[in-house]
């Protein structure tokens, strides 16, 4: 039995900030992944400072393995990391059991944060692009505190 004194709290995540360029490459990261019909990978640059992350651009990759439902992540691990990069990004364009996207990380998606995480030592920054208006972005592992921009 679990015996718990108070209400258990949600690992607060930061704001995110996207600069013009950053946005503009998230809408043609996701045109490009709906025309194509497969997921699309990106790595992620900016920088995490206090409580917000500051996204202002993207290198869109080229990935061996990609469908609709899944991409080949071995590349944004070995190339999305600092100091030119803070995490990565990629699309759902449809979810396995319906054809509209997820808007949420699968198991899958936070496998690939993890193993982020462990090939760089250090706190990520991850977003899935699920639609022309919207992404879900986190940070990972939540709770610790952001690292200062690097100069």
């Amino acid at each position: 039995m679990l015996l718990v004194a108070g209400p258990l709290r949600a690992q607060a995540q930061p704001g995110w900030s996207l600069a013009q360029a950053a946005k503009n490459r998230f809408a043609d990261l996701w045109d490009a992944s709906v025309a194509d019909r497969r997921e699309y990978v990106a790595c992620l640059g900016g920088w995490l400072e206090g409580d917000t992350v500051h996204v202002t651009d993207l290198l869109p990759l080229e990935v061996a393995q990609a469908d609709s439902l899944t991409a080949e992540a071995q590349a944004s691990i070995e190339l999305c990391g600092p100091p030119d990069w803070i995490g990565t990004v990629h699309t759902h364009i449809r979810s396995t059991d319906d054809d509209r996207p997820s808007g949420f990380f699968s198991p899958s998606d936070r496998a690939v944060m993890s193993a982020w995480v462990a090939r760089w030592r250090q706190q990520g920054a991850f977003c899935l692009l699920h639609s022309d208006q919207a992404a879900k972005c986190e940070v990972y592992p939540p709770g610790i505190p952001l690292r200062p921009r690097r100069e």
